[in-house]
């Protein structure tokens, strides 16, 4: 085919669930929930139905609060995941009526009942008070039992128990199988910030829920240490990857606690951002190439740049986690076939490149040199672009991006795809044409609901399973953090 076949497959966020293995319950909590338009509990529930959260993590206020959050999780066959209610150590009754009508309201709904524990007579994490609060929460725990109920305490920075390590010394104390703790990834940076993988080994027998957001490294302020899932500079991914590996299986809560702006487009943001980190990675960093069947002219650097010599060319450097082909390449296909699947992309070329990803190895997502190109050749042949049909001699059937939104040659750029493979009958004629459900470049929405006739030009024929197809041919080209999701 001409220059026109192109498109790369590649994702920032790291880790997903191990193959085969369902990922945890993902709620939002109402820190994040409710804006001018999302008042009500009705309203709130439905909005993170409607965005594909498996349920929502709301705070008491009333119990007529309380009736109506239910009745709306009922309405929209949702499921309220954790109740964040306090529990006050020097108040006369620490077992207050909120906690009372909590365990009744919620009794047989398999909800964890999330305890923030204050004290004014302790100073955060003083162990001074265990012995005053360990037979309060033995209490709690009992009352919540035979309403099929979990208690999960709940560190929060200033409060008396702020830190994860201070809600296992407690949890270890009360020795109660239905309470545990909490990892909460904002207060952990916030008051700690250390030895990751070491605080949620040590949680793990404990650990019933954890709460996640994007965040920068080092930072100490809130607006910093809660953002959308799609930002900061903290690699969430690490958090997965250890949670993973420890084998926990509990709900992940969504924090989006003083974010400004809209609720329904900072929620989708995070959801984008939490399906990308399930998808299996296929090119990870030191085996980048493991998942891929032996092709020539692909190897596995550490970067990649524009040769400032020259703009057509790309130059490397040492190390792992970029794949790239000088232009010399074949087709790089996956071992693996897939059907229907969410993919995250990013890609490089240098100036007046172009390169492919075929799904099922039929039909081809462009990547081309397009930046700042009013119109090219023929449709289908820009950047983001569904290649062409090749019927009779002519290209047929190309489908140009809604909006140009490539970047300049050597910048890397990102696509998001939601891509339909074909269905067959059991005589094997097609019952179902593949289409692009929704392409995403940079951001920006350029194709949807794309039905497709038949393959791209070049393209395998059409199947119901088929590899994942990079094309390495029709100039340089780097791929990295390629990960795709079944769906």
């Amino acid at each position: 085919m001409s220059r026109g076949t192109g498109l790369a497959l590649l994702v920032s966020l790291c880790l997903a669930a191990p193959s085969g293995a369902a990922p945890p319950a993902f709620f939002a909590m109402d820190t994040g929930t409710c804006d001018a338009t999302h008042q009500t509990p009705a309203a709130q529930v439905a909005l993170v139905k409607e965005l594909g959260f498996d349920g929502i993590g709301p705070t008491y206020t009333t119990p007529e609060a309380l009736r109506d959050m239910l009745a709306a999780v009922d309405r929209e066959h949702s499921k309220l995941i954790a109740l964040y209610v306090p529990l006050d150590l020097s108040a006369a009754m620490p077992i207050s009526p909120a906690i009372l009508d909590a365990v009744n309201q919620l009794r047989g709904r398999d909800a964890i009942l999330w305890l923030f524990v204050t004290s004014t007579a302790h100073q955060p994490s003083d162990p001074a008070g265990d012995a005053q609060a360990v037979p309060v929460l033995r209490e709690v725990a009992a009352l919540a039992a035979p309403a099929g109920l979990r208690i999960a305490l709940y560190p929060h920075a200033g409060m008396w128990i702020q830190r994860v390590d201070d809600a296992l010394r407690v949890a270890r104390q009360v020795e109660r199988k239905n309470l545990g703790v909490t990892f909460n990834l904002c207060h952990w940076l916030m008051v700690d910030g250390t030895d990751l993988d070491a605080r949620l080994q040590a949680a793990l027998p404990y650990l019933f829920v954890v709460t996640l957001n994007g965040a920068d490294v080092g930072a100490k302020d809130w607006g910093k240490l809660i953002q959308p899932l799609d930002s900061g500079t903290f690699e969430v991914s690490r958090v997965l990857a250890k949670l993973s590996e420890l084998g926990f299986a509990g709900p992940v809560g969504l924090q989006h606690y003083g974010i400004p702006g809209d609720a329904r487009a900072n929620l989708q943001r995070s959801m984008n951002a939490w399906q990308r980190l399930q998808a299996t990675p296929l090119m990870p960093p030191g085996q980048a190439l493991a998942a891929w069947q032996p092709a020539p002219g692909w190897s596995e650097v550490g970067s990649v740049s524009i040769d400032p010599q020259n703009p057509a060319v790309l130059q490397t450097q040492p190390g792992t986690g970029v794949v790239v082909s000088h232009g010399s390449g074949g087709y790089l296909l996956t071992k693996e076939n897939f059907a229907d699947v969410a993919l995250h992309v990013e890609f490089l070329i240098p100036q007046h490149s172009n390169s492919g990803v075929y799904f099922l190895g039929s039909h081809e997502l462009q990547i081309y040199d397009s930046f700042g190109v009013a119109t090219d050749q023929y449709p289908g042949i820009e950047c983001g672009g569904i290649y062409p049909e090749w019927r009779d001699d002519a290209n047929i059937r190309g489908h140009s991006p809604l909006v140009n939104a490539s970047k300049p040659p050597g910048e890397w750029q990102c696509f998001d795809v939601i891509y339909r493979a074909p269905r067959f009958d059991s005589a094997g004629h097609k019952t179902r044409n593949a289409s692009f459900e929704k392409v995403s470049h940079n951001g920006t929405t350029v194709q949807e609901n794309i039905e497709l006739l038949g393959p791209t030009r070049v393209g395998l024929p059409e199947q119901a399973r088929g590899p994942l197809r990079l094309q390495g041919d029709h100039g340089p080209v780097a791929y990295r953090n390629l990960r795709v999701r079944p769906i």
